[in-house]
């Protein structure tokens, strides 16, 4: 009787530990997914947005960082756009990249007058890849 306890404390422990990593495996397989719905959604509004660019280059990089916004809710991140890149800054392949495309959204939303076409393709190739390394699919 004596050598069941620590055969029975092993088996406990290796349960425990399997329901443990399993729940961490779903939880990190349905963070980095889209159904087919939201994938749908994402990759229409970049259709969009690309097909705006050459009218109306200033509303392409507004609704991108809309896009942007938009996925990182639904992989669970809260508070401002800034914040949620801070949290989520590991993920991204090119952090300046992201941040850099959102300051020139920020300019854009809060000051008047033109953009660089040539800066605004950067952004948006900036935001292609951030969303990307979201799991958009683009």
């Amino acid at each position: 009787m004596e050598t069941s306890y620590p055969i029975m404390a092993i088996a406990v422990f290796l349960i425990l530990t399997f329901l443990l990593a399993g729940f961490v495996f779903v939880k990190v397989a349905r963070r980095k997914s889209f159904g087919i719905k939201e994938m749908q959604y994402i990759q229409s509004h970049w259709i969009a947005i690309i097909d705006s660019f050459n009218s109306h280059p200033k509303n392409a990089i507004l609704d991108a960082d809309k896009l942007l916004n938009y996925v990182l809710e639904r992989h669970g991140f809260e508070g401002s756009l800034g914040e949620k890149l801070k949290k989520a800054g590991p993920r991204f392949s090119d952090l300046n990249g992201v941040w850099s495309a959102h300051k020139l959204r920020n300019r854009i939303a809060h000051e008047l007058g033109e953009i660089d076409t040539g800066l605004a393709k950067r952004a948006l190739k900036q935001f292609k890849t951030a969303l990307n390394d979201l799991g958009a699919g683009l």
